[in-house]
C-alpha cells in the first residue's frame, strides 16, 4: 500500500477506509484471503501492447515497464473481455428495469416532494435538467445546477452542492478529479451531488421516467489531468427524459425552488481547503 498505489481505494459497503485502516483490519483477520485485482479491468488494454508499453517505459524511463513489455512480448497477455457476475453489474442503471408506472405528472410531484432525502434532490435535479428532451450525461447534469445554483444565489456559499467542485480561472465550478493532490474524498465522485444524481437515476429509471445509456471511456473530461489517470476507464451514463419525465418536468412549475431549497437545508459541517 505504497504511494505507487494512490489510485487503490478500499471501503466496507459505503464506508471508506484509509491504508493504515484497511492493512489494520486485513492483518487482524483471522483468514489471510488472497486478493487479485485484475487491472485489464482499470486500465486501457492498449497498454497491454508490448511496443507501445516498450516506448512508454523509455519516455518515462521507468525499466519495470520494458521488463513487463518483454514479458507480455514473450509470454502474450490475454485480459478478460467479459466481467464476472457480480451484484456491480447488476445494479448498474442502464439495467434497471422499470418497476412502477404513473398516470399523472402530479404524483410523481407530490411523491418526490415528500421525500426528504439525496434520491429525491437529485431526481429533481435530472428532471429539470433533461426537460428540453436532450439526452444528457449526468455529471454534465451536475455542474450545470451547481453552476445555475450559484448564479441565481438560490444557496449559501457552504452548502453540500459546492463539495466536490472548485471554481476555476473564469469563475464557473467544475468538478475535482481525484489525483496526487486531491483525495478520493474531497473528489466529484464522493460529494453529496454525485450521490444524489447516482440514486436520482436509479429512482428514476426504476419509475420509468428517464432512458439511460452508458459507454465506457478512458481519461477525463477535464483538460488539467495527469497522464497516468487519464488512462484510467470510467462508466458514463448519459440520461434523457421519457414521455412521462418529460411531461414531470414541465407540470413541476416550481422545481428549481425545490432544488435550492432542500440544497439551502444541506450544511458542510467544515468548509473544504479545495
Amino acid at each position: 500500500m505504497g504511494p505507487a498505489f494512490h489510485y487503490m481505494k478500499f471501503k466496507i459497503g459505503d464506508t471508506l477506509l484509509n491504508d493504515s485502516e484497511a492493512k489494520a483490519l486485513l492483518s487482524a483477520a483471522s483468514e489471510q484471503t488472497e486478493i487479485i485485482i485484475d487491472i485489464s479491468k482499470h486500465v486501457d488494454p492498449r497498454m497491454f501492447d508490448p511496443t507501445k508499453l516498450f516506448s512508454m517505459s523509455v519516455e518515462t524511463r521507468n525499466p519495470t515497464l520494458a521488463n513487463l513489455a518483454m514479458r507480455f512480448a514473450v509470454e502474450g497477455v490475454s485480459p478478460k473481455r467479459k466481467r464476472p457476475y457480480n451484484r456491480t453489474n447488476i445494479n448498474r442503471i442502464s439495467q434497471i428495469t422499470p418497476t412502477r408506472t404513473f398516470d399523472k405528472p402530479e404524483e410523481v410531484i407530490e411523491l418526490l416532494c415528500g421525500m426528504n432525502s439525496l434520491k429525491a434532490l437529485g431526481a429533481a435535479t435530472i428532471l429539470e435538467g433533461v426537460k428540453d428532451g436532450y439526452k444528457r450525461p449526468l455529471r454534465n447534469i451536475a455542474v450545470k445546477s451547481v453552476n445555475r445554483l450559484a448564479y441565481l444565489g438560490l444557496v449559501s456559499a457552504d452548502s453540500q452542492c459546492f463539495q466536490g467542485f472548485y471554481k476555476n480561472a473564469e469563475g464557473e465550478y467544475q468538478p475535482l478529479v481525484q489525483g496526487p493532490e486531491v483525495p478520493r474524498t474531497a473528489s466529484y465522485h464522493s460529494s453529496p451531488m454525485y450521490v444524489a444524481m447516482r440514486d436520482g437515476a436509479q429512482l428514476l429509471k426504476e419509475w420509468g421516467l428517464i432512458e439511460v445509456s452508458e459507454s465506457t471511456e478512458f481519461g477525463s473530461d477535464d483538460k488539467d489531468i495527469s497522464e497516468n489517470a487519464g488512462r484510467l476507464r470510467r462508466i458514463v451514463y448519459k440520461v434523457s427524459p421519457t414521455a412521462m419525465g418529460q411531461k414531470v418536468a414541465h407540470q413541476w412549475g416550481d422545481i428549481n425552488d425545490f432544488i435550492g431549497n432542500r440544497w439551502s437545508t444541506r450544511i458542510r459541517g467544515k468548509q473544504s481547503s479545495f
